[in-house]
């Protein structure tokens, strides 16, 4: 007897599709769109942005802040999260700072960084501050996951340290590090985002959404918001795509 099996792919698009329905019956219900655009008049909005030469400056902006941020995190937290994950020592020197950049609000960091820093500098020193926890945390547990009993053995067989790192650390690494970058990624937008609103550089995402508000562009504010989603998921479905795919060429290469 054949089961049928889902499609998760189907599964999913379904699940957006209700949003929108939920969406076009509650502005169908409210019928303002200064409150509550429908789908089409966002989707309009998001069309007419697309072919304005400001709208890839923008875009442009906010990606590139948020690469740099979600990058020094990235670097940063492999360079220490590798040796706190190696090292008692360092792990009981850092885990205290972790702990209270892990606990401390986005908008306190904002605020100060909007003190301390130029306006373009404050979506990138927030995005750091936000995502590098998250990093650190993750690298230091992937490292500290290794088999002890294999540490036991290459210590044994005195293998170079570049070659342990390698073989050893790396796969056990991976999983801990393809959590974090994905947790991390989508932090970045949302805190990048809040920044840019409460620090209004020239050129933003987060400036254009600050501005809709003021002019009570409702439609336009949710284009904004749609472009931003949209280019989460893109991160993600990529993301998702690069880290499946090794995996995916070493059990071929397993069969073969």
């Amino acid at each position: 007897m054949k089961i049928f099996m889902p499609n998760h792919k189907w599964v999913g698009g379904l699940a957006v599709l209700c949003v929108f329905w939920g969406w076009q019956i509650a502005a169908g219900l409210i019928q303002l769109p200064l409150i509550l655009p429908t789908p089409k008049q966002a989707f309009v909005q998001v069309l007419t942005l697309l072919v304005t030469k400001d709208f890839w400056h923008h875009l442009g902006a906010t990606l590139g802040r948020g690469m740099v941020g979600f990058g020094l995190s990235l670097s940063v937290g492999m360079i220490i999260g590798i040796f706190a994950g190696q090292n008692a020592t360092v792990n009981a020197f850092f885990r205290p700072l972790i702990i209270l950049m892990r606990s401390t609000p986005v908008m306190s960091v904002i605020i100060l960084a909007l003190i301390w820093f130029k306006r373009e500098t404050v979506p990138v020193f927030a995005t750091f501050l936000m995502v590098f926890p998250i990093m650190v945390q993750n690298i230091i547990e992937g490292i500290r996951s290794v088999d002890q009993d294999l540490l036991e053995m290459v210590e044994v067989f005195r293998v170079t340290g570049w070659l342990r790192f390698t073989r050893l650390y790396v796969p056990s690494l991976l999983p801990f590090l393809a959590v974090g970058i994905s947790v991390g990624l989508g932090i970045t937008w949302k805190v990048l985002i809040a920044a840019e609103v409460l620090s209004y550089p020239r050129w933003g995402i987060g400036t254009q959404m600050d501005t809709a508000r003021v002019y009570l562009q409702t439609d336009k504010l949710f284009a904004w918001t749609l472009v931003v989603v949209a280019m989460g998921l893109v991160f993600d479905y990529v993301l998702d795509y690069l880290l499946k795919k090794p995996f995916k060429t070493r059990k071929e290469a397993v069969h073969d």
